[in-house]
């Protein structure tokens, strides 16, 4: 089993919702099928499971089915095909189906692939979606029904081959139909508008499809975060194609956040990558101690500093935590170089103490910061008795609108009064983007500007 296939099945088991299907014993068995690749990737949704698991009728039908060669069989009604099957309880007519619709299938596949922008690798993927959804179709088909089978088999064969890219070519896992029909026509008008502001893009999405501003950045975040932004752009031809399913489909579980749901499966990704950089021991650290692991994200009782240290031979517990805590730097700074989160080192390069009341007092701390990555350091003082203020000395070479040292000022007040020699904070990329959006002075208490060398 490749990587590639490993990586994909576990994203769509996460989308399994049929709670019948988390029965341990069908659940075990599931799972041993995705770990030996018994399993097609396409096979692994609530549909196909279903059938397989809960409808013995349709197995047990289509098992009553013999089969022929019917290599010489030509039909100009292709509805025919099935007809005879029927009657004559011969699959064979189904392969002869398949040998006479096979250019007009492959034409359709590659042009299926060409428009969503995928690989010819998966060419043959689209076209077996095709074919198990046709048979299962054929399998409850009434050959008396003036209606071709072909015409029934249209709209949910290309409903199965959206759900193969949602869930299996996409860097997140939208975990329904309509949702991803949404996401497609919010990105569709969203990409379409390049020269405008995001602000306004946004704006006109709204007015466009009426869904609101959060629903529509949500949609926005989780578009980015695909690995084929161009395919979720819906076409004419696309919506044509659809007829309907948009306005017609309905919301599986409308409590399901989409975007909480795509993020969850983005995080664990970054982590996943991120806890395997760092040495072995020090994972084992950071995930017993937490009670999570990091391989599948299941979640355990989380284990002493004592019962770790007996684990990995260590002197005791004060090892273990000192460890610990370097451990989560270095984790820390590799979602940095991921690009999940940003990060800052601060570092106390100066403290004033004073008597007072025969005591000895913090009077003001300096410290030295620098954003993540390189550059020269800027400097910020906390002065502690009297009026609680913060000065910037001067800002990081890396940090033009001062939200860095908006973000240390929280860090140095959170010490409490216990200020830390040297520590690296990571800092959600949010916290960032909500401060000085237009480049004005950071929002610091008693804020001074920094001193020029002439006013010195």
């Amino acid at each position: 089993m490749n990587a590639e296939y490993k990586k994909a099945a576990e994203k769509l088991l996460c989308g399994i919702t049929d709670k019948r299907l988390h029965e341990p014993t069908i659940w075990n068995d599931i799972l041993s099928s995705a770990r030996s690749g018994k399993l097609r990737l396409w096979e692994i949704n609530d549909e196909i499971l279903r059938i397989k698991y809960f409808c013995k009728e349709k197995i047990e039908r289509a098992s009553a089915f013999t089969e022929s060669d019917k290599s010489g069989v030509r039909f100009d009604d292709l509805n025919a095909y099935f007809v005879e099957a029927i009657k004559s309880q011969d699959k064979g007519y189904f392969g002869a189906f398949i040998r006479a619709y096979e250019p007009v299938l492959q034409s359709r596949a590659e042009r299926f692939v060409a428009h969503y922008n995928l690989s010819a690798d998966d060419t043959e993927d689209i076209k077996q979606i095709f074919l198990e959804t046709l048979w299962f179709a054929f399998l409850d088909y009434d050959n008396s029904d003036p209606i071709p089978l072909l015409q029934y088999t249209k709209k949910a064969a290309h409903h199965k081959q959206l759900d193969y890219i949602r869930t299996t070519k996409n860097a997140c896992t939208v975990p329904t139909q309509n949702g991803y029909n949404e996401l497609r026509k919010v990105m569709g008008i969203y990409n379409s508008n390049p020269e405008i502001p995001t602000v306004e893009r946004i704006a006109l999405i709204v007015k466009e499809t009426g869904f609101t501003e959060e629903k529509v950045t949500e949609f926005i975040a989780i578009g980015k975060a695909t690995e084929y932004p161009i395919s979720i752009a819906p076409t004419e031809d696309d919506e044509e194609e659809l007829d309907g399913a948009i306005s017609d489909e309905l919301i599986e579980d409308p409590s399901i956040s989409l975007f909480k749901e795509a993020w969850r499966n983005i995080c664990r990704d970054y982590f996943r990558t991120a806890a395997d950089k760092i040495s072995p021991k020090d994972k084992q650290i950071i995930s017993l101690s937490l009670g999570v692991c990091f391989d599948c994200f299941g979640i355990f009782k989380p284990s002493t500093y004592a019962e770790i240290a007996m684990k990995q031979g260590a002197s005791g517990e004060k090892s273990i935590e000192k460890k610990r805590k370097t451990a989560i730097e270095k984790i820390a700074k590799e979602l940095c170089a991921l690009g999940f989160c940003d990060g800052v080192t601060s570092k106390q390069t100066d403290m004033v103490l004073v008597k007072e009341d025969g005591e000895k007092k913090v009077q003001s701390v300096t410290y030295a910061y620098t954003p993540y990555g390189e550059g020269e350091a800027g400097e910020i003082i906390h002065t502690i008795i009297g009026k609680h203020r913060f000065q910037i000395i001067r800002l990081a070479e890396f940090d033009v609108t001062g939200a860095y040292a908006e973000q240390v000022t929280k860090i140095i007040g959170y010490m409490n009064g216990n200020f830390i020699k040297e520590k690296f904070y990571a800092i959600p990329l949010e916290e960032l983007s909500k401060v000085n959006k237009h480049n004005a002075k950071p929002k610091l208490p008693f804020y001074k500007k920094p001193r020029t060398i002439e006013q010195k």
